[in-house]
């Protein structure tokens, strides 16, 4: 086996995060932290997405060389194509593609790598996905302000509450990016605040509107504990760190959707960027407008909500083959 160089700080690292996977035998636990490497460094992958491929690499390596042996010759489509049918029969139909994705991505770092031949990785079959065949779940202005009104403005929690659903209403932040929100990133002489995009890695800038900026400022006079983090919001548990994962965020909107008795298909934080989405394109802005909020990298992934508007889907129409007969 070729020689793997890694960080040794990175690897100690990895090591206390994931020991709940990284029970393996040692070359199995260098090559997931060579192949974690790649992926921030060389494919530049956000965190979450990390997170999710690299228990699917583990288990996998684990379960093909039982023994601990890193031994190529001895891995076939066959083999490739047990372990992805072990783990669909324990995922719900919506996680089949999961890993699917992580295991044809840790192939191709295999090959990469000069560990197989390409080739095998091209043999997974490749999950069909219909991008637009569902509407996105929305809320309506009227339900996006009972949710933020069931927090209350007399109590630290509620403070810190009512700000996150503001930023996630008014400006569409994923909830990584509001728990990565820094005192720096809010200029309150211009009125804008920056986001630091979680996914696609790029910064933008956007309005700090009046009632988030109202209800922000509320909350660091106010409701935040005294703490040196430079990190806008924090836990409301001593010692006051900052949020840790993107799950707070998503577990305070559910809590809100619930007080509001509102019941969803999807009750994460994720509905607040659908809705404003929904009410840009349905109020006559451009698909372009909308991805430059939003922070998508390309146009084609704000295309799901042309559906939501026939106006415009008509401006986008292409022409019948040939015209009209």
């Amino acid at each position: 086996m070729k020689k793997i160089a890694g960080s040794r700080n990175h690897e100690a690292d990895l090591s206390n995060k994931r020991s709940a996977f990284f029970q393996a035998a040692p070359d199995i636990q260098r090559l997931v932290i060579c192949y974690d490497e790649h992926l921030r460094c060389v494919q530049g992958l956000a965190d979450e997405t990390r997170r999710r491929y690299l228990p699917f690499a583990a288990r996998f390596l684990t379960w093909q060389f039982a023994d601990g042996t890193l031994d190529w010759n001895r891995l076939d489509g066959e083999s490739v194509a047990g372990f992805l049918r072990r783990e669909a029969a324990r995922l719900k139909t919506p996680g089949h593609r999961a890993p699917l994705n992580a295991i044809r991505s840790l192939l191709r770092f295999l090959v990469f790598k000069g560990f197989i031949v390409p080739g095998l990785e091209g043999a997974l079959p490749r999950w069909q996905r219909y991008r637009h065949a569902s509407l996105p779940v929305h809320l309506s202005d009227d339900q996006i302000t009972l949710a933020i009104n069931t927090c209350r403005c007399d109590t630290a929690t509620g403070l810190r509450d009512r700000a996150i659903l503001l930023l996630l209403s008014r400006l569409a932040v994923r909830a990584k990016e509001v728990i990565s929100l820094r005192f720096e990133d809010i200029d309150w002489i211009e009125g804008t605040v920056k986001i630091r995009s979680s996914k696609s890695h790029r910064e933008r800038i956007l309005p700090l509107t009046k009632d988030v900026g109202r209800a922000l400022a509320k909350y660091l006079r106010e409701g935040r504990q005294n703490s040196s983090s430079g990190f806008v919001f924090l836990q409301h548990v001593t010692p006051h760190h900052p949020l840790a994962t993107s799950g707070a965020i998503s577990y305070l909107v559910r809590q809100a959707f619930i007080r509001a008795g509102l019941k969803l298909p999807r009750m994460g934080a994720h509905v607040f960027r659908h809705s404003l989405a929904t009410q840009m394109i349905c109020g006559g802005a451009s698909f372009k407008e909308i991805a430059d909020i939003l922070g998508h990298k390309s146009i084609d992934t704000t295309g799901i909500y042309a559906k939501l508007n026939i106006a415009s889907l008509a401006s986008v129409v292409l022409p019948w083959p040939g015209g009209l007969k």
